[in-house]
């Protein structure tokens, strides 16, 4: 669990990016103060010239006069960090699922970020290219395992495991504002594209590939308030052994009230993010955020286990830094990672 790192949202079953995602929001931070901007040649601007005196002390003013209004600008973060993180969350067994699936998780975190490689927001990545407005890497993700038992569509057939995905995503920053009133506005692309694995921790099976791109945009340290204002919209398209994994009944598992189904591979989900990160203390951050799946015109929505068009979920909780490196690095941050 993250106190900054890789932030997405997906509503995949009840599913841990959703926890990354909001655990990420929390710990992603106000860094205003500790912002280093790029020249306008592209090279790294000096401390003194990003809000601090020539004696090395923070100036604030300094500092949010230094930050052009429209450049991507390079983060001061620890090298390492590590906590506690935890909270609540309301979702949904699979998307289109009308069945629930509330949790409550608390669990340490550990965060990393070196030249190429980062742990912590909700997987590993492997950095390749990392740039004011463009970054590329390896990443890894998973969402959480839903019981078939109680599942009105899907009694009697078998449960759906953990799932677990790696492959490459983009982020392109589309832009970088420091607000007049305070504050930081963020606007980015990202797509990733991502093999996708379940497993009961007994076998795995391979389920296919998923494609996920959209927008997001943050508005951090809302008017000087320390609040940052998080949203994300995104699509998600899947291959048919992901789609045949959710919404597929096979003649075994067909019912009267459940006929038998071929899923196809195609449109999935859309979906909406809002969320809202405030720190009380230095090192506590609290969240919360809604998120909305919308179905109409997926591919498989024929599927007797196609149960709604919309579903919406919800998730709190806080993140308490116990440690931090006081070794610094400078991470590119196009407002989804730090």
């Amino acid at each position: 669990m993250p106190a900054g790192g890789r932030c997405r949202k997906r509503s995949r079953a009840m599913t841990l990016p959703i926890l990354m995602l909001m655990l990420c929001l929390a710990g992603g931070g106000v860094a205003h103060a500790s912002a280093t901007p790029l020249d306008g040649d592209g090279s790294q601007a000096t401390m003194s010239d990003a809000g601090h005196t020539a004696d090395g002390t923070p100036d604030p003013v300094a500092a949010a006069d230094a930050i052009p209004e429209t450049a991507s600008t390079v983060q001061r973060r620890p090298v390492w960090e590590f906590g506690i993180g935890g909270g609540y969350f309301s979702g949904f067994d699979y998307p289109a699922s009308s069945d629930s699936n509330r949790r409550g998780i608390a669990l340490p975190f550990f965060v990393y970020r070196g030249p190429q490689w980062r742990f912590g927001g909700g997987g590993i990545r492997a950095v390749a290219i990392e740039q004011p407005r463009i970054k590329l890497d390896l990443s890894m993700g998973g969402s959480l395992n839903a019981n078939s038992q109680g599942n009105s569509a899907r009694e009697g057939m078998p449960d759906l495991d953990f799932l677990f995905e790696i492959g490459p995503q983009l982020e392109v920053g589309l832009l970088d504002r420091t607000m007049p009133s305070g504050g930081r506005v963020q606007l980015r692309f990202s797509a990733e594209l991502r093999a996708v694995m379940s497993t009961d921790f007994r076998r795995m099976d391979g389920r296919g590939v998923v494609l996920e791109a959209g927008f997001g945009v943050n508005y951090r340290n809302f008017r000087q308030s320390g609040i940052d204002l998080l949203a994300a919209l995104q699509s998600t398209y899947a291959s048919e052994r992901l789609q045949d994994y959710f919404y597929e009944v096979a003649p075994v598992h067909a019912t009267e009230a459940r006929p038998r189904f071929d899923a196809q591979g195609g449109y999935l989900e859309s979906g909406l993010f809002a969320g809202i990160g405030l720190t009380p203390h230095r090192n506590l951050r609290l969240f919360m955020g809604v998120f909305s799946g919308w179905f109409d015109g997926a591919r498989n929505e024929d599927s007797p286990l196609f149960e709604t068009e919309t579903s919406t979920g919800f998730a709190v909780g806080l993140v308490w830094t116990l440690k931090k490196s006081r070794r610094m690095v400078d991470v590119v941050e196009l407002g989804s990672n730090s």
